[in-house]
């Protein structure tokens, strides 16, 4: 086998790999403890509610915060996750990509 076909077999195992596009979400996880408005609580002596989870994604150049409920927490984390992963493959698919062009260029000359 030779070098163009081992990269393009590489690429091909990649591109397999890719998470599925319906399960990704393009944000990041933050977790926030907060007061309430209750001045008697003990929120307002240092032990703050929380933590909460947010889903932050920037809307028209603006960071927007979303709840988290706990019940989507696991699903959220997977889906900010799987992103992450998608454009390092992205990535590595696009380094194998220019390595097949030159590959192509010098067994030309």
């Amino acid at each position: 086998m030779d070098a163009i076909e081992q990269v393009e077999k590489e690429r091909q195992k990649l591109m397999k790999e890719l998470p599925s596009l319906k399960e990704i979400l393009r944000s990041t996880i933050s977790r926030n403890y907060m007061t309430c408005g209750y001045k008697k609580c003990r929120c307002h002596k240092g032990e703050k509610h929380g933590p909460f989870v947010y889903l932050g994604t920037k809307v028209k150049g603006k960071l927007k915060m979303y709840f988290v409920p706990k019940e989507l927490e696991k699903e959220v984390r997977e889906g900010v996750k799987r992103y992450n992963i998608l454009w390092e493959k992205i990535y590595r698919l696009c380094d194998l990509n220019r390595e097949i062009l030159w590959l192509k260029r010098t067994a030309k000359e």
